[in-house]
């Protein structure tokens, strides 16, 4: 409940670390609900340093998202659908919100938020300045460039959350001689576009999730692997063979446990065994009909 009134108190829109576009990117990606990343909760992230903390706070169908530096004004935005696609940098997603209307503007236009996450981290991809994109491969042109920053936050344990969030607050009262001043009124909530994502389903396949260790099957042997990317949409997955490290997609059918591949590796090696028998001892293997 902390988490949430701290987020209802975050107005402005998150500046200077996001990518903006007049397009809709959602048609030309691969498209997650945004429980895709985080189920349903409220989660709280710092950096190694103290100075900086992310606050998410994950629904059914949107997600609010809070950010703020030490000595500067909080700034959130509303994420409606997390971004996937082969052209952006392994392991790495885009957050998508509404863009907050402005004075002579025609199209309100969306905002786009890159990262990487794991269970008990987020690995934020940030733009030295506010960055226009055209499309998808524009931003994924941008995501690869070398000016890119990415800024690590781990997961806050829910019984240090109070301590954390009281730090801020009292940073927040104090403010700071060389923090920009908040605007004298918030900006309008963000408006949720009438469109839905085109797949609302979370990226996960067959119960497996992104870094989960599987085996390929095959038709000598199976590839222990780990899972890179999954493109639930047409049941699809990249991983990573553990053996050379070489990535590549395949079919999610091709997934299979360690179990079954030992007793795969169990049916081959009897398969070999019995073409032996028979080449050395014909008559074991003729038909007695």
């Amino acid at each position: 409940m902390q988490m949430r009134i701290v987020l209802a108190m975050l107005s402005l829109v998150l500046a200077g670390c996001r990518y903006e576009s007049i397009a809709d990117l959602r048609p030309s990606a691969s498209v997650y609900s945004v429980t895709g990343a985080y189920p349903e909760g409220e989660y709280l992230f710092q950096t190694a340093e103290q100075d900086a903390i992310l606050a998410l706070v994950v629904g059914p169908d949107k997600a609010a998202l809070g950010y703020q530096l030490q000595g500067w004004p909080p700034m959130a935005a509303t994420i409606i659908a997390v971004l996937g696609s082969t052209s952006f940098p392994d392991r790495t997603y885009v957050a998508m919100a509404p863009a907050e209307a402005s004075a002579g503007s025609e199209s309100e236009g969306f905002q786009y938020f890159p990262f990487s996450f794991g269970s008990t981290h987020v690995e934020w991809v940030q733009p030295p300045n506010p960055t226009k994109v055209s499309d998808l491969e524009d931003l994924a042109r941008h995501l690869a460039a070398p000016e890119t920053k990415r800024v690590s936050f781990a997961l806050v344990a829910e019984r240090d959350r109070p301590a954390v969030l009281a730090r801020f607050e009292a940073w927040r009262g104090q403010g700071s001689a060389g923090a920009p001043s908040a605007p004298a009124a918030p900006a309008p909530a963000a408006p949720v576009p009438v469109a839905p994502p085109a797949y609302t389903g979370p990226p996960t396949v067959r119960g497996l999730a992104v870094g989960d260790g599987v085996h390929v099957q095959g038709i000598l042997s199976d590839s222990p692997s780990i899972i890179q990317e999954i493109d639930q949409a047409n049941g699809r997955v990249k991983v990573r063979r553990m053996s050379d490290g070489v990535s590549e997609w395949v079919s999610a059918d091709r997934l299979i446990s360690r179990d079954e591949s030992t007793m795969n590796d169990l049916a081959r090696t009897g398969a070999v065994l019995g073409v032996f028998v028979c080449l050395l001892s014909p008559e074991t293997c003729q038909d007695n009909r």
